[in-house]
């Protein structure tokens, strides 16, 4: 079957992008043709990507064509919504129509293009992943007269996300959903709590939802994790070391787990080191500073492979606010790495199967997760027990949950 997918970039290769290839290619190794439909074709996952006899990768900007009929099909989508609108959702400032008109004015969406392609390929099915492109597919479908289904994927927590949301845009996704995710023929989710967020802002019948879960446990990541890390740390059995990953944002919630670790170490030797880079950086480091732990402390930013550093590590936290479905928790068990994860909205629970699996700990709450970290250290669970949890999330599951819901009528 001819299936397509649509996500803006994947240049950075992380999260949701690396899952959008990761599907794609399972999806020709299934058999299928898969069209992988971007806006912007760099990095080297699209290079994997065209590798694939069966994927071809479509930049919709390369293939806009005509820009007056281009701004044309945008103003009368914007014209046709507005006046389709019911006047409860027709207002100004922080408002679905303000989020529509911006995103019409100023972001461009390729829907001209999109609606050619789907007249053109007739693909049996087109998923979108990531709010924005979720809209953008939406104002599309009305557009053609195929029989192609629309499916959209929520990748996160929206409630949560949008009530801390710091632009209009995120503030505005729940409104988004209500107005637009009727229009789907299927809302995909990637765990149960994402699942009902969703359905419970849209109002939509819980029988257009479906859960599949992340095709994250593969062979590969087994075999990365056996290499040894290149930081010193980790070659060293004498100090346990505390492992976390992520952009440094508000939403990981990075303090709470340095303050954490700063009482854990009130009381024993460790050290705590956090992958990834993002703007909190400097934050976390006078952090360090000001509770005297700075000496065990690292930001090493992006390593080659994180696998390895996850594998050699006393335990990893997520300390997140809120999540979808935390991909670098399952990858931690995949390298049977010990787990703590705070309960916080999203699929954290759900992955550690109410706690089963590893500590679950409040949202935010410091004495709490310090409490867990020092219990981990001092009973760590099964490696056969984290390992069998993580072949639930495999690559194949995964592969086959999507299959079955992009080529059912």
């Amino acid at each position: 079957m001819k299936l397509a997918i649509y996500i803006r970039t994947i240049e950075s290769a992380q999260g949701t992008e690396r899952v959008s290839a990761n599907i794609a290619l399972g999806l020709a190794e299934r058999g299928h043709h898969v069209d992988f439909l971007v806006e912007k074709s760099d990095g080297w996952l699209i290079d994997r990507l065209e590798a694939h006899p069966d994927v071809d990768v479509v930049n919709l900007n390369a293939s806009r064509g005509s820009l007056l009929l281009h701004r044309g099909l945008q103003l009368w989508i914007l014209i046709r919504n507005l006046l389709s609108s019911p006047l409860s959702l027709v207002g100004i400032g922080d408002s679905c129509t303000a989020r529509l008109f911006r995103m019409m004015t100023h972001e461009d969406p390729p829907i001209l293009s999109l609606c050619r392609y789907i007249r053109h390929s007739r693909p049996v099915a087109v998923i979108s992943f990531l709010n924005y492109q979720n809209l953008a597919l939406l104002l599309a479908a009305p557009m053609v007269s195929t029989d192609t289904r629309f499916i959209v994927n929520v990748r996160n927590h929206i409630t949560t996300s949008a009530k801390h949301g710091k632009s209009k845009w995120m503030r505005n996704v729940p409104r988004v959903m209500r107005r637009f995710f009727p229009r789907a023929d299927l809302i995909l989710a990637p765990s149960r709590a994402v699942a009902e967020d969703a359905r419970e802002i849209t109002g939509i019948p819980s029988a257009k939802f479906r859960v599949v879960y992340n095709p994250v446990f593969r062979q590969e990541i087994t075999e990365l994790s056996r290499e040894t890390p290149s930081h010193p740390w980790l070659v060293e059995a004498d100090v346990p070391v505390v492992i976390a990953a992520g952009k440094l944002k508000p939403q990981k919630d990075f303090e709470t787990l340095l303050r954490a670790f700063a009482r854990v170490r009130q009381q024993r030797a460790a050290r705590l080191v956090i992958l990834g880079r993002g703007p909190g950086q400097d934050a976390l480091m006078a952090l360090a500073a000001e509770l005297g732990v700075d000496d065990d402390f690292q930001l090493p930013g992006h390593v080659r492979n994180p696998y390895a550093w996850f594998s050699h590590a006393s335990v990893f936290v997520l300390s997140s606010a809120w999540e979808g479905l935390p991909n670098v928790l399952i990858e931690a068990l995949a390298c049977g790495c010990p787990v703590i994860s705070t309960d916080c909205p999203g699929g954290s629970s759900e992955i550690l199967e109410e706690g089963r699996v590893g500590r679950l700990v409040p949202v935010g709450d410091v004495a709490a997760m310090a409490q867990a970290i020092a219990a981990t250290l001092d009973s760590p669970p099964s490696k056969d027990m984290l390992l069998a949890r993580a072949r639930d999330f495999s690559y194949d599951r995964a592969i086959s949950g999507y299959e079955d819901v992009l080529t059912s009528p």
